[in-house]
């Protein structure tokens, strides 16, 4: 099913209240296990790709997703997330999608500039989506990505990011969707005039993770913006080999809901990585994996840095820290103009009883202590 393109079709044009119907999961046919997912730095020699990032292309097609950032580095040029089979994958308006018999990928990318708007445009794609997830039957938003140009671009409650907040905000709403039910997600500025939005999506719905740390973002006060983000901090997905993949969210220096250590780039990039550690220990505690939380080699670590010449201090200050862990870096805008370095990771949790452990759908590539800096 394919959402209209016509804005005026779809509501979104002004900031009015939407009014599509809600994601009920109660008609859906149910899975009868969970999802048989892996993140892999290279296509490896089984499974399929629900999504092929290639952080160093620029494309957005099925073979080589970009993200329209330049890659600054790293020993994780790719991400495969990949599952045993796909069903069937197809074409929507602006995109693309896949699909096994747990979770859907779809990929909308649209023409955008700084100059322009991107309420009408976040509101109008996520209704898209949504009404794309509802009718496939894959209601449950489990990751996402949001990469737009400018960011920052704008003052105040026009800055590009907080416009895009109250667009995607106005396409939840209509979905019947609470902020607090969203699901982890990043959002970085490109220096590409496009808005590029994917989605990981599933029949059953994952398991929203807060960090102790921090103010939960639908929770911030005013001054961040009309609307709040809306986003967990990571999401848990339970696998059918009993381990748990932790999708962590974009994350930065905050505490509580305040920017720490400004102007400071290593500063900001331990205390992400603090927020990060604190993540996965709180899943480790939550689904009874003690000292599995920790990036080691099955993470896959994207760093997006503001400034080009601060990655090879950030990659050190990283590869310190978590020494086994493939990392990207991608020099992008992070979400405040005072947050120089944002960190996101998949990382999974071993079966019970074998904490730190990784089966197939779990485990690090073969090549995964290689380095190109």
């Amino acid at each position: 099913m394919i959402a209209s393109a016509n804005p005026a079709a779809v509501g979104c044009m002004e900031p009015v209240e939407c009014r599509c119907m809600g994601l009920s999961t109660s008609s859906l046919p149910g899975s009868a296990t969970y999802p048989r997912l892996s993140v892999r730095a290279d296509r490896g020699p089984a499974g399929q790709d629900l999504l092929a990032f290639e952080l160093a292309a620029s494309g957005w097609g099925r073979a080589a997703l970009g993200t329209g950032l330049v890659w600054l580095g790293g020993d994780l040029a790719g991400e495969h997330w990949q599952v045993p089979s796909l069903l069937e994958t197809g074409a929507l308006d602006g995109g693309w999608w896949a699909r096994d018999r747990d979770l859907m990928a779809v990929v909308l990318t649209e023409a955008d500039g700084i100059e322009q708007d991107p309420d009408p445009l976040a509101c109008r794609l996520y209704k898209q989506l949504l009404d794309h997830l509802r009718s496939a039957g894959y209601p449950e938003l489990l990751r996402s990505w949001n990469y737009m140009p400018g960011i920052n671009h704008g003052s105040g409650d026009d800055e590009r990011y907080r416009r895009f907040c109250t667009g995607r905000g106005r396409a939840l709403t209509e979905a019947g969707l609470d902020d607090a039910e969203m699901c982890a997600a990043t959002a970085i500025g490109s220096q590409e005039p496009r808005f590029r939005l994917i989605v990981l999506a599933g029949r059953r719905p994952g398991v929203a993770l807060e960090n102790p740390r921090q103010v939960s973002a639908w929770d911030y006060p005013r001054r961040y913006g009309p609307r709040s983000p809306a986003f967990a901090r990571a999401t848990a997905l339970p696998l059918a080999d009993d381990g748990i993949a932790v999708l962590v969210s974009g994350t930065a220096s905050v505490v509580g809901h305040a920017t720490a250590h400004p102007g400071d780039v290593l500063a900001q990039t331990d205390e992400a990585a603090t927020n990060v550690e604190v993540l996965l220990n709180t899943a480790a505690e939550r689904f009874a994996r003690p000292g599995a939380g920790q990036p080691d080699g099955g993470s896959r670590v994207r760093v997006y840095v503001r400034q080009a010449a601060d990655w090879s201090l950030v990659e050190q200050r990283l590869r310190q820290r978590w020494p086994g862990a493939r990392l990207a870096g991608l020099r992008g805008d992070i979400c405040r103009r005072d947050l120089l370095v944002e960190i996101e990771a998949w990382h999974v949790l071993g079966p019970s009883g074998s904490a730190g452990a990784f089966t197939r759908f779990g485990q690090p590539d073969s090549h995964s202590n290689s380095r190109s800096k």
